[in-house]
């Protein structure tokens, strides 16, 4: 198959509520993105989860793809399951963060490096996470963390989406101010030499608005209004997405 029977040569996709919906599914999807690649597109799996769960899915699914992007963007990993370009967040740095997390109550820190989450023993981390049940207190600590610390890490909330069976959290995840899907989306396309003009991104969720502005990408239907507002086109499923970027 030729690569101009589709419309973009790479496809960046978000995993949680847009690859998986919901598990019967995942047959249909898995198909779809075996087939948009038989006709020479490149599909990346662009994700917040960490290596080790992005890993288990993969193998849980048999989910076919060229690269995948872990932690919003703070690793990219080859087939083979190697770092290819990572952002991590300096000891220095997270040291700072988590002093002033540590002063909040009602929530949970999550620490993780280049597999999974860990103890913090003043190493690099990719990311920190923060869970908690009061909606206003991580809104208060998405822009407390990017006012202070914005020279050095970016901050962004997000409330789960429908694949969690408890809906009643939100989560925000601090990650290094060169990190990012839309940025490590960017240095993916110059190392593969592929043009911006080529990509699109496909998303549901807060940490998907950027990637999905600047690729003139897709949101699900499912998404919050705030997604959909900056998606060019708007789809039930990913398999609807990549249909129609076959010609």
């Amino acid at each position: 198959m030729k690569l101009e029977k589709v419309k973009k040569q790479i496809v960046f996709s978000d995993y949680d509520g847009t690859i998986y919906i919901n598990e019967q599914d995942m047959g249909k999807t898995v198909k779809a993105i075996e087939k948009f690649r038989s006709f020479g597109g490149k599909f990346v799996i662009v994700t917040g989860r960490s290596k080790m769960s992005v890993r288990n899915v993969i193998e849980r699914y048999n989910i076919p793809y060229d690269y995948y992007i872990s932690n919003n963007g703070a690793v990219i990993f080859n087939q083979d399951g190697e770092e290819i370009i990572k952002y991590p967040i300096i000891p220095d740095n997270s040291l700072k963060v988590l002093q002033y997390l540590k002063q909040k109550k009602n929530l949970q820190i999550f620490l993780y490096d280049d597999d999974d989450k860990v103890e913090f023993q003043n190493q690099e981390l990719l990311k920190i996470r923060v869970k908690t049940t009061d909606y206003q207190l991580a809104q208060n600590i998405e822009d407390k963390v990017n006012r202070t610390f914005g020279n050095f890490v970016k901050a962004h909330s997000a409330f789960p989406g429908m694949y969690y069976d408890n809906h009643d959290f939100v989560i925000v995840d601090i990650v290094s101010k060169q990190a990012g899907k839309e940025n490590a989306i960017k240095a993916l396309l110059e190392k593969l030499k592929i043009e911006k003009e080529q990509a699109t991104a496909i998303g549901d969720g807060r940490n998907d608005i950027e990637m999905i502005k600047k690729y003139h990408g897709y949101s699900m239907e499912t998404a919050e209004t705030e997604v959909k507002e900056v998606a060019s086109q708007i789809f039930k499923s990913i398999v609807d997405a990549l249909e129609y970027l076959e010609n």
